[in-house]
C-alpha cells in the first residue's frame, strides 16, 4: 500500500510539473515584416532609423528590412512583407527646418492580421503627430500675436515633454494587473496545497485499524456499558484526528531537522513555499487552521469507513473521492482553466476550502479564511453525524432481522 501511495504521489507531481510548464510558456507573438526603401543614405537617416527599430514598442512587433523599392514592391506582392515604407530624401532635414516631408506606406489589397495592426498603428501614430505639429504651430502663432517670441523656446520645450511623456510612458496610459489561474497563490504554493490536501485524504487508506467500525457484538457491549453509537463514532473519529497529528509531527520533525542540518537549503525551501512574501499569523489562529483541516479529513475518513464497512471498498472509496475531488477543485490542473460545469462542482467541494486554508497557512496571509475555516467545522459535523446516522439505521435493520 505503501508503495502504490508512493507511485501515485510520484505520478501526481509528473503532471503538476506539466502543469507548471504548460502554464510558463510564452503568449503567442504578432511578428510583421516591414519593407524600407532609403532614398537618400546618409548619416541622420540611418540614425533616425536606427532610433525607430530600437524602440521597445516596434521591435516587440516589426521587423525592419532594408531593400528598394522595386523589390519592396514585388515583396509585397508576393507577401513577404506587409508593408512598405518609402523614405524621402532630407527627411530628418526637412523635419528640423519646418518643410515636413511626407514619408509613403504602401499596404497589400487583401491586408492580414498583420499588415491592418501595422497599419491600426500607423493611422495612430500620424494622428498624435498632426496634432503635436498642430500644438507647435498653434503656440507659435500665439506668441507672435502677443509678442511673447521670447517665451516661445520654453513654451515648445514644454509642449516636446507633455508629447514624449505621453507617447513613451506606458504607465500614463494603462494599468497592469497580472491574471493568474492560480489566483494569489503561486504556482508552486497552489500545487504544494494541493498536494498537502490530497495526502491527507489518501493517508486514511492506511488508517483502516483505528478507524474501522468496531463488530455489532461489541458495539451492543460498549453501549450496554454507557459507551453509545455517538461516543463509538467519536473515539473512531479522535482516533482517525490522532493518527493526521502524528503524519503532521514527523512532517514539522523533518523540516525542523533540514533547518538544523542544512540551513541554506532550508531557507531556500521556505522561500519557494512562501514566495518571499510571508506573513506571520497568529501561533494560535495557524494552529485553529491546521487543527480544522485535520479534523475534517478525518471525518472524511470515518464516513468512508461507515459507507464501506470493510477494508477494501473503504480504500477504493477514500481514493477515488479524494483524486476525483481534488481535480474537480483545480488540484491539477487549475480551476480557472477547468470548464465552467467542473468549476462550479468543484468551488462547492470540501477540497476547494482545504485547499484555500493550507495555502493560506503557506503564505500567512488570513483574509477571508474566517469563512473556509467554519464551512470546514461544518463538513466535519456534517460527515460526523451521517457517520453516526448510518451506523444508526444500519444497527437497527440488524435488530429487526434478528
Amino acid at each position: 500500500m505503501l508503495l502504490q501511495a508512493i507511485l501515485l504521489m510520484v505520478i501526481i507531481g509528473m503532471i503538476a510539473f506539466c502543469g507548471v510548464k504548460g502554464m510558463q510558456k510564452d503568449p503567442l507573438a504578432v511578428g510583421a515584416d516591414i519593407g524600407v526603401v532609403v532614398q537618400e543614405d546618409n548619416v541622420m537617416t540611418r540614425l533616425a532609423l536606427g532610433y525607430v527599430e530600437n524602440m521597445e514598442s516596434v521591435s516587440e512587433l516589426c521587423r525592419f528590412v532594408q531593400v528598394s523599392e522595386t523589390e519592396g514592391r514585388r515583396m509585397l506582392e508576393q507577401g513577404d512583407i506587409v508593408a512598405l515604407v518609402v523614405m524621402p530624401e532630407q527627411l530628418v532635414e526637412g523635419v528640423m527646418d519646418g518643410r515636413n516631408p511626407s514619408v509613403d506606406i504602401i499596404f497589400p489589397k487583401n491586408a492580414q492580421l498583420e499588415a491592418m495592426l501595422f497599419r491600426e498603428l500607423t493611422e495612430s501614430g500620424a494622428g498624435f503627430l498632426r496634432v503635436a505639429q498642430a500644438q507647435i504651430y498653434g503656440a507659435a502663432d500665439t506668441a507672435v500675436e502677443f509678442g511673447l517670441t521670447d517665451e516661445l523656446s520654453v513654451m515648445e520645450a514644454e509642449i516636446d515633454s507633455y508629447n514624449l511623456a505621453f507617447a513613451l510612458d506606458r504607465l500614463s496610459i494603462y494599468d497592469e494587473e497580472t491574471v493568474s489561474p492560480t489566483g494569489r497563490l503561486s504556482v508552486v504554493q497552489h500545487y504544494v496545497s494541493s498536494g498537502i490536501v490530497l495526502f491527507l485524504l489518501l493517508a486514511g487508506m492506511a488508517a483502516y485499524p483505528v478507524m474501522q467500525p468496531g463488530r455489532a457484538a461489541l458495539r451492543k457491549q460498549l453501549a450496554r456499558a454507557g459507551i453509545g453509537e455517538p461516543w463509538q463514532n467519536i473515539c473512531r473519529w479522535l482516533c482517525g484526528l490522532l493518527y493526521l497529528l502524528c503524519l503532521a509531527g514527523v512532517i514539522c520533525l523533518l523540516l525542523w531537522g533540514l533547518r538544523l542540518c542544512a540551513p541554506e537549503a532550508a531557507q531556500r525551501l521556505s522561500e519557494l513555499l512562501t514566495g518571499g512574501r510571508h506573513r506571520a499569523l497568529a501561533a494560535g489562529i495557524r494552529a485553529g487552521m491546521l487543527l480544522a483541516v485535520l479534523a475534517a479529513a478525518s471525518a472524511f475518513h470515518t464516513l468512508a469507513y461507515s459507507v464501506s464497512q470493510n477494508r477494501t471498498g473503504g480504500i477504493l472509496l477514500i481514493f477515488l473521492f479524494s483524486v476525483t475531488a481534488v481535480y474537480l477543485s483545480g488540484g491539477f490542473v487549475p480551476s480557472a482553466l477547468l470548464p465552467v460545469p467542473f468549476r462550479t462542482i468543484g468551488d462547492a467541494l470540501p477540497t476547494a476550502w482545504l485547499m484555500r486554508v493550507c495555502g493560506s497557512l503557506l503564505t500567512g496571509d488570513g483574509n477571508g479564511m474566517g469563512s473556509c475555516v467554519v464551512r470546514l467545522c461544518l463538513c466535519t459535523a456534517t460527515f460526523y453525524a451521517t457517520a453516526c446516522a448510518l451506523e444508526y439505521f444500519r444497527d437497527r435493520r440488524r435488530d429487526g432481522a434478528d
